[in-house]
C-alpha cells in the first residue's frame, strides 16, 4: 500500500520481530537490521517462558541486601564486578530509588496488563500463522527448598490472585503429583496456573520465515554505527556500507540501545544483565512442567530438543566471557531441587551466555520518543524479554498506526530517566 510509511527497526530479536509482524499485516513495508547472523542473541538462548507470574518487578523491596549477600559467593546466581564506572553507579542510585513498596505498587498492574495480555497475542500468533511446535501451556513451578522462602512466594502468589491468576500453594508431594516420575527434594511450591513455555529458537526460526514471506527484509550482519538527525527528527541511519533511509526508526537492539540514542541527546539507562543457559539434549529425567528453582534463581523448561535450564545475574559489562564458576553453582543447584539429576549428567554440556537490557526500575522502555518525532522503542525488559515480546511490538505498531496504544503508563515512557 504505497500510502503507508516505511519502517526501519534495528534488532532482529523477539520485539523486532513482532513490532515488523503487526506492522506488515498493516501494510507497512518494513525493514530489520541487525548486526549478527541472527541465530544466538537473546532470544534464542533463553529459558522460554510466558509468565503472567512475572508481575512483580526487579526492582523490588529486599532485592539490594539480598544482592549484598550473594555479591561474595562465587556461585551465587546475583554478582555486580566492582567498577568506578558512571554509568553504574548512577543505574544503581536509580535502582535504589526505584526499590520501594510505593513504586512497586504503582508497577504491579501495569506489568500485570503487559505479561497477561501478551501470552494472548502469542497463542493468537501460534493460531494465524500455525506455528504450534514447542508451546506448552501448563503453568509453572516456583519451586521452594525452605518454608521461610515457601511463605515469601505464596504471598506472591496471592496477590496474584488479585489480578486474577490461578495460583495454589502445593506440598512437595503435591507437586510431583502435577509432573509424574519428577522427584522434587523441596519443602514446597507455588503453581502459576496460566503461565507457559516455548522453544525459543525454532520459534524465532518459523517466524523469521513467516516475516520473509510476509515481505519483511530482515538484513543480517548489518551494524547501525551513526543515527543523522536533525531538528528533531532522524534523516537516516549509516551503516558500513549503506544509508538506510525511512519515515519511522523503531530501536529494539536490547543492551546496546543506549549506545544507539546517546548521540540524539536521549539518555536510556540499561546495565547488560548477563544469564547463561544450556541445553540437556538428553536429560536422565524430562520434566513437562517447567520450574524455577526459587533460591537457586533458576529457570528450567522443557523444550523440543532437550531440556533447558538457564540461570544467572552478572552485571559485568558488555561482554559474552563464560564464568565457569556460575556455571556450576547452576549445576550444583539443579541437583539440590531435582535429585535425580548428579553432576556427571552434565559433563557434555555447552554453556551459553546473553545479555539482557535491565533498567534500574525493572520496567522496559517502550513508546515514542518526546525528543525525536520520528523514533520509537522498544528495550529495557531485562527477565522478561521473550515474555513481553507481542505485546512490546504491538503497542509499538498502534503508536506508528496512530492508535491509542492498548497499555499506556508513564512508568514505560521512553525519557522517564531524562
Amino acid at each position: 500500500m504505497s500510502d503507508k510509511k516505511d519502517i526501519a527497526i534495528v534488532g532482529a530479536g523477539i520485539i523486532g520481530f513482532s513490532t515488523a509482524y503487526y506492522l506488515s499485516k498493516q501494510g507497512y513495508q518494513v525493514t530489520i537490521l541487525d548486526n549478527t547472523d541472527g541465530t544466538d542473541n537473546c532470544s534464542y538462548g533463553n529459558a522460554g517462558y510466558v509468565s503472567p507470574s512475572h508481575f512483580v518487578p526487579l526492582a523490588a523491596p529486599g532485592m539490594i541486601s539480598q544482592g549484598m549477600k550473594w555479591m561474595f559467593d562465587p556461585e551465587s546466581p546475583f554478582y555486580i564486578k566492582p567498577s568506578l564506572d558512571f554509568d553504574m553507579m548512577q543505574w544503581g542510585l536509580k535502582f535504589k530509588a526505584a526499590s520501594t513498596q510505593k513504586r512497586v505498587d504503582a508497577a504491579l498492574p501495569v506489568m500485570n496488563a503487559l505479561t497477561v495480555q501478551s501470552k494472548h497475542l502469542y497463542e493468537q500468533i501460534i493460531a494465524d500463522e500455525q506455528i504450534v511446535e514447542g508451546y506448552v501451556d501448563k503453568g509453572l513451578l516456583l519451586l521452594c527448598k525452605t518454608k521461610h522462602v515457601l511463605e515469601e512466594e505464596a504471598e506472591v502468589a496471592h496477590l496474584g490472585e488479585e489480578f486474577g491468576l490461578k495460583t495454589s500453594v502445593l506440598t512437595a508431594e503435591q507437586a510431583m503429583e502435577l509432573d509424574p516420575g519428577i522427584e522434587f527434594d523441596v519443602e514446597g511450591a507455588v503453581y502459576f496456573e496460566d503461565d507457559a513455555c516455548m522453544t525459543p529458537h525454532i520459534f524465532m526460526k518459523m517466524f523469521r520465515s513467516t516475516l520473509e514471506e510476509m515481505g519483511v527484509e530482515i538484513k543480517y550482519g548489518t551494524e547501525v554505527t551513526d543515527i543523522k538527525h536533525k531538528s528533531g527528527r532522524i534523516q537516516y541511519l549509516r551503516s558500513k556500507d549503506d544509508e538506510i533511509y525511512a519515515d519511522e526508526y523503531i530501536i529494539t537492539a536490547g543492551t546496546w540501545t543506549n549506545d544507539l540514542l546517546k548521540p540524539l541527546g536521549i539518555n536510556l539507562p540499561l546495565q547488560a544483565g548477563k544469564g547463561y543457559s544450556f541445553l540437556l539434549q538428553n536429560p536422565i529425567v524430562k520434566p513437562t512442567i517447567p520450574s524455577i528453582l526459587v533460591e537457586g534463581r533458576i529457570a528450567t523448561t522443557p523444550m523440543i530438543d532437550g531440556f533447558r535450564i538457564a540461570g544467572t545475574m552478572e552485571l559485568t559489562g558488555k561482554n559474552h566471557d563464560i564464568n565457569q564458576r556460575r556455571v556450576n553453582g547452576i549445576i550444583k543447584n539443579v541437583s539440590r531441587f531435582l535429585p535425580q539429576f548428579r553432576e556427571q549428567n552434565f559433563d557434555d554440556i555447552k554453556p551459553w551466555a546473553g545479555l539482557r537490557p535491565v533498567s534500574p526500575d525493572g520496567l522496559p522502555y517502550i513508546g515514542r520518543s518526546q525528543k525525536v518525532n520520528n523514533l520509537l522503542v522498544g528495550t529495557g525488559h531485562a527477565m522478561l524479554g521473550w515474555t513481553l515480546g507481542p505485546i512490546t511490538g504491538h503497542l509499538l505498531a498502534q503508536e506508528v498506526i496512530g492508535e491509542k496504544p492498548d497499555i499506556t503508563s508513564e512508568l514505560l515512557a521512553v525519557e522517564r530517566y531524562n
